[in-house]
């Protein structure tokens, strides 16, 4: 559907900037890593070393204990293979015909931890930290986290998941695997920041994960010491389209841990994905979002907002604005070539998403064609104080 796979045409010094984490060049990048997760290691390995000319760390494909299946992926590439600046992983978002990605997805479960809050219990389980068919998982995760934090190393895992399960080689699972694969990486590269990434499932399983690298029970320190070290040289956190992932103790955690005292948080929503607006914002649910959304319109203009308009899809008004919304974009998505170039050219299976939109509110503006869009047409940076307007319009 997203045939795109080239970087923007930048210096390669410019397109993972430390000093710029919320720069038009490091969106860019972080918005193909998140397209390119859905694709084979093959692909991924070809994409990043011999297109982006950068260096493949890793690909991962991490067990799920209540799916019983593989069903988490992830990868991790440098922007060089020695002395590297920046350390980038990617979480593979929701397929479009996965229909446990879709459960996931629309899960509406949580489980509470004690001062981070109630998470979605669906997305702490793709990470491989908990079952909720063993119920008891959970609390020897929250024990885990416990013990962890009293110990100069990490004496244990920090899945509560069974011990036949943790001793089983075959089965990565992703948070306790990745985290520390990053240790040894970032130990490898002194002076490399970390960006994490990822686009619908993948931007909430971005989310979680970097939420247990800061998360701890006892006054907010980061649980493994030696995750300091990961938790300190986060650069930013760019999602695409992102599901909600928590409550509001949740929302104020990350925010606090992320959003102080500079931004490092990009949630990026386009016009009526109703991926970004589930599960629910209301009193039954709970769930909320955090810091500030970067919201682009139909016609790819960004306005800085609380959070994206009618936050709950269920809206009669957004219902029908969304139906509206997605004949427009049907129609503006044959003339996009001819406006702003032949990179811009959707294919026909883009199309087809597109007037499936029509039917099914929102679900055409999930695709990845439109954050490409957004990134490539939008500002050349997203931070609020780099913008001398709350709205910014491409067409200045």
């Amino acid at each position: 559907m997203e045939p795109r796979t080239s970087l923007l045409q930048a210096p390669l010094s410019q397109r993972l900037c430390l000093s710029c984490p919320d720069s038009k060049a490091v969106a860019d990048v972080c918005a193909m890593a998140s397209k390119v997760a859905y694709e084979s290691p093959k692909f991924i390995e070809f994409v990043v070393n011999q297109n982006w000319k950068m260096h493949l760390l890793g690909t991962y494909n991490c067990w799920n204990e209540f799916q019983k299946k593989n069903s988490t992926q992830a990868f991790i590439f440098a922007d060089r293979e020695t002395d590297a600046e920046a350390i980038v992983l990617a979480f593979r978002g929701t397929e479009a015909f996965n229909a446990y990605d879709w459960c996931t997805d629309l899960d509406f479960s949580w489980y509470e931890l004690p001062q981070l809050g109630r998470v979605h219990l669906g997305f702490l389980e793709a990470l491989g930290l908990g079952d909720r068919n063993r119920m008891q998982s959970f609390q020897r995760l929250k024990q885990n986290i416990y013990e962890n934090s009293r110990t100069p190393l990490p004496q244990t895992p920090t899945s509560g998941l069974p011990d036949f399960v943790l001793s089983d080689e075959t089965k990565l699972l992703a948070y306790d695997h990745i985290s520390a694969e990053l240790i040894t990486i970032l130990r490898n590269h002194r002076n490399a920041k970390l960006y994490i990434t990822g686009h619908s499932l993948g931007g909430a399983l971005a989310t979680l994960f970097t939420a247990m690298l800061f998360y701890n029970r006892e006054e907010h320190r980061i649980f493994y010491n030696t995750e300091d070290d990961v938790a300190r040289r986060l650069a930013a956190l760019y999602t695409f389209g992102q599901p909600r992932v928590g409550d509001e103790s949740f929302a104020s955690f990350m925010d606090a841990s992320l959003n102080k005292p500079t931004m490092r948080y990009f949630r990026v929503v386009y016009n009526n994905d109703v991926v970004a607006r589930v599960p629910f914002d209301n009193s039954l649910f709970g769930f909320k979002h955090f810091g500030n959304c970067c919201y682009f319109t139909h016609n790819y203009t960004l306005q800085i907002l609380p959070d994206e308009p009618f936050p709950n899809f269920l809206s009669p008004v957004y219902m029908v604005l969304s139906r509206l919304y997605a004949l427009f974009e049907l129609v503006q998505s044959f003339f996009m070539s001819y406006r702003y170039g032949g990179e811009f050219s959707e294919t026909r299976l883009s199309t087809v998403a597109r007037i499936a939109g029509l039917l099914v509110p929102g679900i055409a503006g999930h695709s990845l064609v439109n954050y490409v869009n957004c990134v490539r047409l939008g500002p050349d940076h997203l931070d609020p104080a780099c913008l001398q307007n709350s709205e910014w319009d491409k067409s200045q």
